[in-house]
């Protein structure tokens, strides 16, 4: 039987196509999360990064990898609870299977799954971000799909989106930290712009950046172990770079990052470059 050139698999290939494959993670992780009833916050051990792991947490991950195994996908996965999971396969999967977990919990209508994907690095290498092929974040919300393939654009529910150029200076919106851990530059950050949002799920942060709907995502905090981490903006920072945006370091150079469970990074993420004249 010959399988449709648009499915899961290619036509030559028992490999999935990669939007496929990140599509077929996202449906799984939003149908586990959509149908769990019970404590969404139950603290049921700690993760990889030592962060406690909440039912939540848990249940999209288990949905992730079960996807994967039921269909005979043998990828290594690096993942928020379970750390980097070792497999046969051509691709790395940097899985972030709910970002924004205390939103879910709380009931703010802001998480997402994010999961990118790049392919294996040769044997005692870790893989880079800047190697990363494509990326998807699924809110679990709305059911809104940002998706990036590298060289190919940026989508929004499989239509075209990009950052806005030029920028507004008497209407800008910026996304900044202002949590308790961030430094004191966030304020000033702030302060420059007309309006202030932050969603507090790093992933759909930076879609907000690739959309247009915010010009510049600002993270700073002074904690270290606090900034955020390669799973959470592995995908993002493909989508926003595809989008015709930047995302850098706080050394204003285009941010690389292994993506290790251990490795983190505070973010700038911009759709025109003069924002950045406008920053502290």
């Amino acid at each position: 039987m010959s399988l449709p050139s648009g499915g899961f698999f290619t036509r030559r290939s028992p490999r999935p196509r990669v939007k496929a494959l990140l599509e077929g993670i996202a449906d799984a992780v939003q149908a586990a999360v959509r149908g769990f009833v019970g404590d969404l916050g139950e603290v049921v051990g700690k993760g990889a990064t030592g962060a406690a792991t909440q039912r939540i947490d848990l249940v999209a991950e288990r949905a992730a990898f079960s996807f994967l195994e039921d269909r005979g996908l043998p990828y290594t996965v690096v993942s928020e609870e379970a750390g980097r999971v070792e497999g046969d396969g051509d691709w790395t999967l940097v899985l972030d299977p709910v970002d924004g977990t205390h939103n879910a919990v709380r009931g703010f209508p802001a998480y997402a799954v994010s999961v990118a994907a790049v392919p294996r690095a040769p044997r005692k290498k870790v893989e880079r971000l800047r190697d990363v092929r494509a990326g998807l974040v699924r809110d679990l919300v709305n059911g809104h799909t940002y998706f990036a393939e590298a060289g190919k654009g940026a989508l929004l529910n499989n239509r075209p989106i990009q950052v806005r150029k030029p920028f507004a200076p008497r209407d800008t919106v910026f996304d900044v930290y202002l949590g308790e851990k961030a430094h004191a530059d966030s304020m000033l950050v702030a302060n420059v712009a007309r309006r202030v949002r932050n969603l507090g799920a790093a992933s759909l942060d930076l879609c907000m950046v690739a959309t247009g709907a915010v010009d510049l995502y600002y993270l700073h905090s002074t904690e270290v172990g606090h900034e955020l981490r390669a799973m959470d903006v592995a995908a993002g920072v493909l989508i926003v770079r595809q989008a015709g945006g930047e995302v850098v370091g706080l050394d204003r150079k285009p941010l690389d990052m292994d993506l290790g469970p251990a490795a983190r990074s505070n973010v700038i993420a911009y759709g025109d470059e003069q924002i950045l004249e406008m920053l502290a």
